[in-house]
């Protein structure tokens, strides 16, 4: 049944006499259940004009979303009732009222439609009563509306007994719009009876509401504030059509999100771009296209769509290649590769978590608009399944020739050719070499390069998940594996010598005019640390005898603040209330038993006796230093 169908049907319901039942519209969250009701509502509205003696009835649509006591519907309803209690020609229908007062509401109204108010009657009223009153005063069709019905919070059988008086007992046309399969789910648990049983006696008809794609699509796009965007996307708008029926997501508000998100991206966007009109037009059907893909999976629970166009000329997983339905996309609209043009990890940030600015600088580089920019060989024969065999044969033979005889690499590119030539040999398509000398050459290149400024991201490993905007090939092999490993070791050796050179380079360098710097200095955050240096074993790193040489280096007052700063690291109670010792303290200890040692030989060896301050500070830091000890 099609909605066009569903609006027919309830047209003619709510103009019925009594038709003693309920209509239920049901379907996924997402659906366009509340957009359709409300797309209705006006035409049910009574806009006849009738005396100032009469109450003008109205559909009523309530939300039950988070609604846990049946008082609070009824508090609902008199708020939507009470515009009614007074007439069109604003002089107060208190003839009608009789019998519902109670004791207090005030109602405010305007006499002659000018805006201000005119006076206010206080009253308080039973909406029910209303309903059920048999006044020929009281006009318009008694439409009541409940949507959210799964996200209420009271038990669904109370619910329906509730509401079931409105259909039994006042006349009313009641529709209940709800997600009715998470009503089974979740809200008949501890009911007496199932709900099919308690369901058919309100509920007379029941609908599915299908989402209106083309129509919900028009509403979206002519939300969208940025005129030049907008343009884009009405002309892609049968694109946006094809990509959400493909994805049988059926979830009209991810889409709208998506759109939303989609304009804002491009806001961040270089807008120099949008002055070449052909290759922007270019732009943002490839990126519409891919971000539409990547944002009704991920939305809906499809986390692993990063994997979409990565792994399919690698891998032999059919659960690497589930998402191939939208490669009839890619090629009815010409679309280029996902890999030319975005890195999929920085899209899912952003969608994810709203973060711009990496996938913002790779639109603004785009390879659409990029000039005399050539693809390296190993980056085309990472596409080798869609190449013709000579230029396959071409582009291997020169991917494997560079890579044994020259090292002018970097190290994602070792990983990229390695993984692509430990494809191959699998595939049987390379002879040349086996996958152990293509792991011994890669250790090879990969020990005379230069890594001490490589930079690693965080979140996203570009060891392990790829680089140059494409994923590794081979990437869960054991000989792939054993090279991430072997640079990962090399790169934690030199971290941690760039870490030791940093604590050293404040520890070493302490003079009489910056001993009081080091408070500020260890709670900076350093990148090779990971931490915050005083959030480390950071003393463990250095050499007991020449830090201790440099704290005798220094005068008597420096010294004594140096004993403060012990306190501090190993006393951090006294500073912060809800600080204690954690296991970056007692990885120090060993350093301050050789400190203590060589302080305690520095006193004994002290003879002068003219230098009694001297004796006495030393003394003094070193019995902070033995505290520190016991206390560790």
């Amino acid at each position: 049944m099609t909605n066009q169908t569903t609006k027919e049907y309830l047209d003619y319901f709510v103009t019925s006499q009594n038709p003693n039942f309920a209509v239920m519209l049901k379907g996924k969250w997402g659906a366009g259940k509340t957009y359709f009701i409300r797309g209705i509502i006006e035409g049910w509205e009574n806009k006849q004009v009738i005396s100032e003696s009469e109450i003008n009835l109205r559909p009523i649509y309530i939300s039950l979303n988070g609604i846990s006591k049946k008082n609070e519907i009824v508090e609902l309803l008199k708020a939507k009732i009470s515009p009614f209690l007074y007439s069109k020609g604003a002089k107060f229908a208190t003839d009608i009222l009789k019998g519902f007062f109670k004791s207090t509401l005030k109602i405010d109204f305007d006499y002659d439609n000018d805006g201000k108010g005119d006076g206010s009657v206080n009253i308080n009223f039973d909406p029910i009563s209303i309903f059920k009153s048999s006044n020929e005063k009281i006009k318009g069709n008694r439409i009541l509306i409940f949507d959210d019905v799964e996200r209420c919070k009271i038990p669904i059988d109370e619910l329906y007994g509730f509401i079931n008086d409105f259909v039994e007992h006042s006349q009313c046309k009641v529709i209940l719009i709800s997600d009715e399969d998470k009503i089974n789910e979740e809200h008949t648990k501890d009911s007496k009876y199932k709900y099919p049983v308690f369901k058919e006696k309100i509920i007379g008809q029941t609908f599915e509401i299908k989402p209106d794609t083309e129509q919900a699509i028009d509403f979206f796009l002519d939300s969208v504030r940025d005129n030049n965007i907008r343009t884009h996307l009405v002309e892609s708008k049968d694109l946006i059509i094809k990509i959400f029926n493909i994805s049988k997501k059926e979830n009209l508000r991810v889409l709208q999100r998506a759109i939303y998100d989609f304009e804002r991206l491009f806001n961040f966007t270089d807008q120099e771009l949008a002055k070449d009109k052909d290759k922007h037009k270019v732009l943002i059907k490839n990126y519409l296209s891919y971000f539409l893909i990547y944002f009704l999976e991920f939305k809906t629970g499809n986390e692993d769509i990063s994997s979409f166009q990565q792994t399919q000329f690698f891998s032999d997983d059919k659960s690497e290649k589930k998402y191939t339905q939208y490669e009839e996309v890619v090629a009815t609209y010409s679309l280029l590769h996902s890999t030319k043009l975005f890195t999929s990890f920085r899209l899912i940030d952003f969608i994810k978590n709203g973060d711009y600015t990496d996938l913002v600088s790779e639109i603004n580089n785009s390879t659409i608009y990029a000039k005399g920019k050539v693809e390296k060989d190993w980056e085309k024969l990472w596409y080798w399944q869609l190449l013709d065999d000579d230029d396959f044969s071409s582009l291997l033979d020169n991917v494997s020739t560079s890579f044994f005889t020259i090292e002018d690499f970097h190290i994602t590119e070792i990983l990229h050719i390695s993984g692509i030539l430990f494809s191959l040999i699998d595939a049987k398509l390379y002879k040349k070499k086996s996958k152990s000398q293509v792991i011994n050459r890669a250790k090879q290149i990969i020990r005379k390069i230069n890594l001490s400024e490589f930079k690693d991201q965080r979140g996203f490993s570009i060891l392990t998940w790829g680089s140059w905007q494409k994923a590794y090939a081979s990437d869960k092999t054991e000989e792939f594996k054993s090279l991430v490993k072997y640079t990962q070791n090399i790169l934690g050796e030199i971290k941690q010598n760039k870490s030791a050179e940093a604590v050293e380079d404040i520890f070493y360098n302490i003079t009489n005019q910056n001993v009081d710097d080091l408070y500020q200095k260890i709670r900076n955050y350093n990148d090779d640390l990971d931490n915050i240096i005083e959030y480390t074993p950071m003393l463990a790193k250095l050499n007991p005898k020449k830090f201790t040489e440099t704290i005798l280096s220094l005068n008597n007052d420096s010294i004594f603040r140096l004993k403060h700063f012990f306190e501090y690291r190993y006393f951090p109670e006294k500073t912060y209330s809800n600080v204690t010792i954690q296991d970056h303290h007692i990885q120090e200890k060993d350093l301050l038993l050789s400190m203590h040692s060589i302080i305690s030989k520095e006193i004994n060896a002290r003879k002068n006796k003219k230098k009694v301050i001297r004796k006495h500070v030393l003394t003094e830091l070193n019995i902070m230093i033995k505290n520190s000890i016991d206390r560790l």
